[in-house]
């Protein structure tokens, strides 16, 4: 049975999920194994953060091993990064010794929502040729 829809957590309940995007087929594969191609197998760190704003979402991303900061609420943040458990205590400590206030920061598994939209941004990258562009702004 083919299921087709725009509501991304219904893959969630299929054996496998394919994207579409202006009739090719960028992905199919378990939401699982699509998550976990995400940078650190899709692990996430949340973190609500004082005050935040574009200049602090951009000294952020200049840390070495994040690759991707999704703006996910007015003060919220998600961050994905290369080798999660052991430059996740070098991010908070680099925020921290900034005087970068954070009010609260948790560790996530990403969703099959966010996956895709970062899957969007990379094609979207690559139609305008920027490398450089590693913040979702919601």
């Amino acid at each position: 049975m083919f299921i087709i829809t725009h509501d991304l957590e219904a893959a969630l309940i299929c054996d496998k999920a394919a994207i579409l995007r202006d009739g090719r087929l960028l992905e199919f594969d378990t939401s699982q194994n699509l998550i976990s191609s995400l940078p650190s197998e899709g692990l996430i760190a949340r973190f609500t953060i004082q005050n935040l704003n574009e200049k602090i979402i951009a000294f952020i991303e200049k840390f070495p091993s994040i690759r991707r900061i999704i703006r996910v609420g007015n003060e919220a943040i998600e961050v994905l990064m290369e080798n999660f458990e052991e430059n996740l205590p070098k991010v908070i400590e680099y925020i921290l010794d900034n005087n970068i206030i954070i009010t609260s920061m948790s560790k996530d598994i990403a969703t099959f929502r966010r996956y895709f939209q970062i899957r969007i941004l990379q094609e979207e990258e690559k139609e305008i040729g920027s490398k450089d562009v590693k913040v979702i702004r919601k």
